[in-house]
């Protein structure tokens, strides 16, 4: 299907939303000039993480798909979770996860994937790229940049 309508796609490209494929199909996509976005979905076995691990930086987007697809700790890449961080000050966030029924102000949806886990993407992005925290930085910048490329954004 992706062939079949590549003549579709803006010089700009395209992201395959929510990867969660073998090396095999990242190496067809990528060679359909598509780019790929990575969540928690995508983020699920052993197996999963190493094809994360080989998307080049120069294609790769980073995805919360709230309220799905974060990060569960069931997850291969759970291993490779931190607290969340504020991203101004670099502060530990101390935001409660409360059931859903009980949710309030202030806190997350237990096992629901928020916009501010995608700093959970990018930590087992980066822990399967062997870069870890260190790496972390790298990752983020070119998922941006990547981003900014295709969706037409400012930076």
């Amino acid at each position: 299907m992706c062939k079949e309508r590549r003549g579709a796609v803006g010089a700009a490209g395209g992201v395959v939303h929510s990867f969660d494929g073998d090396a095999a199909e990242l190496e067809q996509l990528l060679s359909l000039g598509l780019d790929i976005g990575i969540n928690g979905c995508s983020l699920k076995t052993e197996a999963n993480l190493a094809v994360a691990a080989r998307v080049p930086l120069g294609r790769l987007h980073l995805e919360t798909d709230a309220p799905w697809c974060g990060v569960r700790r069931t997850h291969a890449g759970a291993s490779h979770l931190r607290p969340l961080r504020h991203a101004a000050t670099g502060a530990v966030c101390g935001w409660a996860e409360e059931k859903k029924e009980r949710w309030r102000r202030g806190a997350t949806v237990k096992d629901r994937g928020e916009p501010c886990h995608i700093q959970h993407v990018l930590q087992v992005v980066s822990g399967a790229r062997g870069g870890g925290e260190e790496g972390e930085a790298e990752v983020a910048a070119a998922a941006f940049a990547n981003s900014v490329r295709v969706f037409g954004l400012a930076s």
